[in-house]
């Protein structure tokens, strides 16, 4: 009798684990797909971990720094870890910030890879700023920005829904 009774805890919990690996596959098809969503529709915020240089400055990040991808308009606040060729008359206050529309934002899905390859060229009135992101299907994100009057810096971070208060 207590045999019969362990052998039917013993299945009840192989068929409970079962059921919970098909839930995981679930949740991450479910996580990825909204991912990608996001990420087609252009309306995300990429959050930045970690920074480095081509001067070899691997720095990570404590504070909200991020850049938002809404439509076409980029809103960046970054910091930069790097040289500066030139610089404006008064100086300025530093860092990768700016709020620019770009003529155009192009999203391809790398299949092979299994992850989007985001590029953008924005004009301001100081720099010029030529993005690239290789962002994954798991939310995780690398950002190099290349600039006409700096050094070049990426980021490490995660991708992230816009709430409505960053608007």
């Amino acid at each position: 009798m207590k045999t019969i009774g362990l052998f039917v805890i013993i299945t009840l919990l192989l068929g409970l684990a079962g059921f919970s690996q098909n839930d995981k596959k679930e949740t991450k098809a479910s996580q990825q797909l909204e991912m990608a969503n996001l990420i087609q529709t252009g309306h995300f915020r990429f959050i930045a971990r970690s920074a480095n240089s081509d001067l070899g400055n691997f720095n990570n990040l404590s504070s909200n720094y991020d850049m938002i991808f809404d439509s076409l308009q980029v809103k960046a606040y970054l910091p930069y870890y790097g040289r500066a060729y030139s610089a404006p008359y008064g100086g300025s206050n530093g860092g990768v910030k700016f709020d620019l529309t770009a003529k155009k934002i192009d999203r391809i899905y790398n299949e092979k890879k299994k992850m989007f390859v985001i590029s953008a060229e924005l004009e301001g009135p100081d720099d010029s700023y030529s993005i690239f992101m290789n962002a994954g299907l798991n939310g995780y994100a690398d950002l190099k920005i290349n600039f006409r009057n700096r050094q070049w810096i990426s980021y490490y971070g995660t991708i992230e829904k816009i709430e409505s208060t960053d608007k």
